[in-house]
């Protein structure tokens, strides 16, 4: 079994090289620890946090590591993108990418703690925008096949925190008024300017000020809060792989559009 120092800096590596994580057994209940010290790698080397993604909030991966437990996954500064740019990087130098069109809730006041009400979580916010998660799933190829079929085991599921639940970065657009009901927004999703997905989540989607406040009692565990201008991701509407150069949209009824090209 590796100690704590080589699986924090085997997870780095892979993040910041885009490569896949050579790491089995990281032998630890406290996967979201050892996340926040990846976390403090990249900061030790001058990157700064840009947000947080909240996971396991719809879809078949609702519950899969537990009734109401969502994880969380950091957020790169530089790794948040506007909409209408370029990635980057070539697709092909993202491993396994994904692309998910999700909707973002930007931090308009500091929040924290483990008692955070709905109420309050939504007041702090001070704005919705279209987004677009997209995932590096730095797995070798069993752990890739298990997480593809819902069926990933405690190790694996482990692992994915620990290495921050895929995340590679996000793409926001125009941010607007914070609105109510927003599990019952449908979202249309075009490849290459074709349409190749329509999904509205309603009750198949955690309420995302609800996610908000689950987020908040986790980072509380670690001493750790939101702070103003972060966005938070907060549930994927449909995932897409990226197989090469492409372009995406996604628009939000009611909100607005996003998109992204890569190379």
């Amino acid at each position: 079994m590796l100690v704590e120092a080589e699986v924090i800096e085997k997870l780095f590596l892979s993040r910041r090289n885009s490569t896949i994580a050579d790491v089995s057994d990281i032998g630890t209940d406290d996967a979201l620890g050892y996340q926040l010290k990846v976390l403090e790698r990249f900061e030790a080397e001058g990157h700064k946090l840009g947000g947080w993604k909240i996971g396991m909030t719809s879809g078949n991966a609702r519950d899969m590591m537990g009734k109401d437990y969502r994880p969380f996954g950091f957020i790169l500064g530089e790794r948040i993108l506007s909409s209408g740019s370029k990635v980057p990087v070539p697709a092909s130098a993202i491993v396994n990418c994904q692309i998910e069109p999700e909707l973002c809730l930007i931090i308009g006041e500091p929040l924290a703690g483990d008692r955070v009400s709905v109420t309050e979580a939504k007041a702090a916010v001070r704005a919705v925008a279209p987004a677009f998660e997209i995932n590096e799933i730095r797995k070798n190829p069993k752990d890739l096949q298990a997480l593809r079929a819902g069926a990933p085991s405690q190790e694996q599921m482990s692992l994915l925190q620990a290495d921050g639940l895929a995340n590679w970065g996000i793409v926001l657009g125009p941010e607007v008024p914070v609105k109510d009901h927003l599990v019952d927004t449908t979202v249309e999703f075009f490849h290459d300017g074709e349409l190749v997905g329509t999904e509205t989540p309603g009750d198949t989607m955690d309420d995302p000020f609800l996610s908000l406040t689950r987020l908040c009692a986790l980072l509380a565990r670690y001493g750790r809060g939101l702070e103003v201008g972060q966005p938070v991701i907060t549930g994927a509407f449909l995932h897409y792989s990226v197989k090469g150069p492409s372009s995406y949209r996604a628009n939000f009824q009611g909100i607005g559009e996003v998109s992204i090209n890569f190379d």
